[in-house]
C-alpha cells in the first residue's frame, strides 16, 4: 500500500464526554439522530454503580486512568451489572487505554461496549466513530469503511467530518475516484473544510494523473497563502508530473525571486527543473549558489548533479570539482568514468588512465564497454601501446563499442595512428 508523502493519516482527537453527567440523558438537549434506525435503550442503574462510574469518570477526565481502573472493572466484573452500566464501564476502560496508546486494546474495549448495546444513541454512536478513526489510524482501512457504513445506517445521516475520514479511507485503499467523490461531497456540506481534506482531494486526482484538477486545488490554496513553501513544491511538482516544466520552473524562479528558495532541498529541485526544462547554464549557477552560500550540504547526489548540469553547460572545470567530490562517496564506477571522459578530453590522459582504472575496479558500470576504449585511447595517447590494444581487446567484447574496438585494433595493427575521437555531449 502506498502512502504520498503529503497526507497524514488524518485522525480527529477521540474527545469522549466522560463527566458525571455523561451517563444521564439531558432531556432539554435536542434529538442529534432524529433518524436512527438504533432503538435507543433506556438508561438503568443501581445507585452504587452510579457512584463508581461517576468516580471513575472524573478520574479518567482528570488523566487518572490507573485509580479508576479499578473502578472500572469492578463494574465490568460483575455479572449482574446492567448493561447500561456494563457498556459505559468497557467505554471508559477503552478510553483508560487509548490514553496509554494501547490503540488495540482501546478497540477492544470500545467495540465491547457496543456489543452490549446498552448506551444511549449519542455515546453508542460516538464510540462506532471513535472506533472507525481507530481502524484507520490502525491502516485497517476497509474495516474503517465498513464501520462508517454501520455509522451512516444506524444513525441515519451523513456529516462531512464522517464524509471526510470515509474519503481518507479510500485514498488508502487506492479507490482514488471514490475518494474524490466522498470528499467533494463532505466539502459541500460545510463552509470551513479542513485543510487536510483537500490535501487528500488533489492527492486522489494526483494519482488518477488528473493534473489540471490537482493543480487547481493548490492554486486555490496558494491564493490565500502565497509563501507557503509546502503548497509550492506540490504545484510544482503536480506540473512536472503533467509535463508542465516551464510552469513549474516559472514557479519556482518567482518563488527564488521572492526569496522563498532558502533549504538545500529547494535548491537542488530547482536546479533539476533548470536541467529538465534543457537549461543547464541556469542549473549550474544555481547549484553553484547554493555550495556558495552553504545551503546546499556535501552529498554524493549534490556533487553529482553539479557534475551533471556543469557538464551538460560545457563547464568541464566546474564538472570535473564536482565528480571528483562525489567520487569517494561513490557505491560505483559511473562518477570516475565521467571524470575519466572529461580529463581524457582535456589532454589529461594520465589523469584520464587513472579515473577510468578507478571506474573499472569499482564496477556497476552503465557503459563498461565504453569505460574499456576510452582507457585504452587514453594509453595509447601514453604511447602504451600494450596496455590499450588489451583494453580494445576487452571493449569488442561488448556490442555498444564491438565496432569501435575493432576499427581501433586494425588500425594498430596496420601502423596507423589513431585519432582522438570526436567529443560527445554527455
Amino acid at each position: 500500500m502506498k502512502h504520498s508523502k503529503w497526507i497524514p493519516v488524518a485522525i480527529c482527537a477521540l474527545g469522549l464526554l466522560l463527566t458525571t453527567g455523561a451517563y444521564a440523558r439531558d432531556e432539554k438537549k435536542p434529538n442529534d439522530y432524529p433518524n436512527a434506525t438504533r432503538q435507543e435503550p433506556k438508561p438503568d442503574m443501581s445507585s452504587s454503580e452510579q457512584r463508581d462510574l461517576s468516580k471513575a469518570a472524573d478520574l479518567v477526565s482528570d488523566d487518572k486512568g490507573a485509580e479508576a481502573q479499578p473502578l472500572v472493572e469492578k463494574i465490568i466484573g460483575n455479572a449482574r451489572a446492567s448493561k447500561y452500566a456494563s457498556s459505559f464501564a468497557h467505554q471508559l476502560l477503552g478510553q483508560i487505554y487509548y490514553d496509554q496508546d494501547k490503540t488495540a486494546q482501546a478497540q477492544t474495549e470500545y467495540k465491547k461496549a457496543l456489543e452490549i448495546d446498552g448506551l444511549p444513541n449519542a455515546q453508542h454512536f460516538s464510540i462506532l466513530y471513535n472506533v472507525a478513526q481507530l481502524q484507520l489510524q490502525d491502516e485497517k482501512y476497509q474495516e474503517a469503511l465498513t464501520t462508517l457504513d454501520q455509522w451512516e445506517k444506524l444513525t441515519g445521516k451523513q456529516t462531512p467530518e464522517e464524509l471526510a475520514v470515509k474519503s481518507n479511507a479510500y485514498y488508502r485503499l487506492e479507490q482514488y475516484q471514490q475518494a474524490i467523490d466522498t470528499m467533494k461531497k463532505a466539502m459541500s456540506m460545510t463552509d470551513k473544510p479542513n485543510d487536510s481534506w483537500t490535501q487528500i482531494l488533489m492527492a486522489s486526482y494526483f494519482e488518477l494523473n488528473q493534473y489540471d484538477q490537482a493543480a487547481q486545488i493548490v492554486q486555490q490554496q496558494m491564493a490565500k497563502d502565497p509563501t507557503n513553501k509546502k503548497l509550492l513544491n506540490q504545484l510544482a511538482t503536480i506540473y512536472i508530473q503533467g509535463d508542465k516544466t516551464q510552469q513549474a520552473l516559472d514557479l519556482m524562479a518567482k518563488a527564488k525571486s521572492q526569496g522563498l528558495i532558502t533549504t538545500n532541498d529547494d535548491y537542488l529541485q530547482l536546479t533539476k527543473l533548470y536541467a529538465s526544462a534543457d537549461k543547464p547554464k541556469e542549473a549550474a549557477d544555481t547549484l553553484k549558489e547554493g555550495f556558495a552560500k552553504n545551503i546546499v550540504q556535501p552529498s554524493y547526489d549534490a556533487y553529482k548533479l553539479l557534475g551533471d548540469v556543469c557538464t551538460q553547460s560545457e563547464q568541464d572545470d566546474c564538472a570535473v570539482d564536482g565528480y571528483s567530490k562525489a567520487s569517494p562517496m561513490a557505491k560505483d564506477g559511473n562518477v570516475d568514468f565521467q571524470l575519466g571522459y572529461l580529463y581524457y578530453y582535456s589532454d589529461k590522459s594520465k589523469d584520464a588512465v587513472d579515473s577510468l582504472t578507478k571506474a573499472i575496479s569499482r564496477g556497476s558500470l552503465r557503459q563498461e564497454g565504453e569505460a574499456y576504449l576510452l582507457r585504452g585511447d587514453a594509453q595509447n595517447d601514453l604511447n602504451q601501446s600494450a596496455a590499450a590494444m588489451a583494453d580494445w581487446q576487452k571493449a569488442a567484447g561488448f556490442p555498444s563499442t564491438k565496432t569501435m574496438a575493432e576499427q581501433r585494433i586494425k588500425a594498430a595493427k596496420g601502423g596507423v595512428k589513431i585519432q582522438r575521437a570526436p567529443k560527445k555531449k554527455q
